[in-house]
């Protein structure tokens, strides 16, 4: 019995603590929902606070994803080598072009300014190199010089408009005194494309005359600061920004060096004996050569696709056959063939072996100063000249920049390509 009572009373306490578990469990339950309930009661500020924040990541990511499919493009080059040029043709070729109300009204002030300027050069160098006995013209000499209704450096005032001094003009560019300066212009500072403004003065000097897109591209307009022009090329968008080469323009530069999609940088060929605007004493070709080494070594630009400009080779043509490379105090190891000059006049062509020889002097005179550019000091040696496309340039040739630009295009678009990761 005395067992029989013990087991009795331990299946008892059994029972009671199991009772006391089950009544224990629902209050459990019931404070671990009080509990869920109380942390899902979120104010209606802090839901809305979520859900601008959520919001703002959505939309950043997206602007990410936009950003990372834009093509930025970078366009270099030491003042005068035409790379502004290079943009006007962008705009032609894949932009709007240029209405006829701003042609008139934009571009037609700035082209004469352009044509009196370059005038004001040639009659200043013909006083500074003391040539003033081959004038003929001393009255329209004279006449130019003391005009009042210019300003110190050739601008025309509201006062007076090319159809005034136009005729001026056309005798002044005729007139062999301002021809003897013209040949010596590397001595002084002009812009040498304009001599196609002088030989057309004529049509422009109409008071109607509207100025061409050719007459666009040949018009200085200085880049100061940064411009960033946004063009659509094969449904990309391309932002395109061309920044002042001047010296003093330079240290903006590295402002627009952040992801690069490529780099355009743009040198004349034709300047190989003429000294920069800022400072006489530098050769404009020694100066764009450093400057190209120096970002074509840049660790800013070691994943952007670099694309060398040679331009202006209409202009270097002409000048081989008046001024041989190896002349030009920088340039006197050239040992290249000189530019023989056709000895033909009223424009007829020489014959099969002299235009032979004159592709000679050129294709040799190109490659010498492709080849300055493309190699580089011990202390720099890089992989990066084999991965440099080069091309020989006309800015002002319309069809020359689209064919050039459409090979451009497809090493652009492929380095882009590979920045987001789709091409391997």
């Amino acid at each position: 019995e005395a067992g029989g009572g013990a087991r009795l009373a331990a299946a008892g306490a059994v029972a009671s603590g199991a009772s006391a578990v089950l009544q224990a469990a629902p209050r459990r339950h019931c404070r671990v929902a009080a509990m869920g309930l109380c942390a899902s009661k979120m104010s209606d500020e802090d839901r809305a606070a979520n859900e601008r924040s959520r919001q703002i990541d959505a939309m950043n990511a997206r602007d990410h994803d936009t950003e990372q499919k834009k093509i930025k493009l970078l366009l270099l080059g030491a003042g005068e080598s035409g790379k502004t040029t290079v943009l006007k043709q962008m705009q032609i070729i894949y932009g709007k072009g240029f209405a006829e109300e701003e042609l008139r009204l934009q571009w037609a002030p700035r082209i004469n300014e352009n044509v009196v300027a370059a005038m004001k050069a040639l009659c200043d160098a013909v006083e500074d190199l003391e040539l003033m006995d081959q004038v003929v013209n001393k009255t329209e000499f004279d006449s130019f010089q003391s005009n009042e209704a210019m300003n110190g450096v050739g601008l025309l005032s509201p006062e007076l408009s090319l159809s005034e001094i136009g005729p001026v003009i056309k005798v002044l560019w005729n007139d062999p005194g301002i021809q003897a300066a013209w040949e010596q212009r590397s001595e002084f500072q002009i812009i040498e494309s304009h001599v196609k403004y002088f030989e057309k003065i004529d049509a422009m000097s109409d008071p109607e005359y509207t100025p061409s897109e050719e007459d666009v591209l040949l018009c200085r307009s200085r880049t100061i600061g940064i411009v960033k022009t946004v063009l659509e090329i094969d449904k990309n968008e391309f932002n395109i920004f061309d920044v002042g080469g001047q010296r003093n323009e330079r240290r903006k530069w590295i402002h627009c060096f952040d992801e690069v999609t490529a780099v355009i940088f743009v040198a004349a060929l034709s300047e190989y004996d003429q000294t920069l605007f800022e400072d006489s004493s530098q050769n404009r070709m020694v100066e764009a050569i450093e400057i190209f080494r120096e970002h074509s070594t840049s660790s800013w630009f070691k994943t952007s696709a670099l694309i060398l400009f040679l331009n202006k080779s209409d202009l270097f043509e002409h000048k081989l056959g008046k001024k041989p490379i190896s002349s030009v105090e920088e340039w006197d190891d050239y040992q290249g063939p000189d530019y023989v000059v056709n000895p033909l006049t009223d424009g007829q062509a020489p014959d099969a072996e002299l235009q032979l020889q004159q592709q000679e002097a050129f294709d040799q005179g190109k490659n010498y100063f492709l080849k300055k550019f493309l190699e580089l000091p011990d202390d720099k040696q890089t992989e990066r000249s084999s991965d440099v496309y080069t091309h020989v340039t006309c800015a002002t040739n319309t069809d020359n920049v689209r064919k050039i630009f459409d090979v451009c295009k497809d090493v652009i678009l492929k380095g882009s390509l590979i920045d987001s990761g789709f091409y391997a």
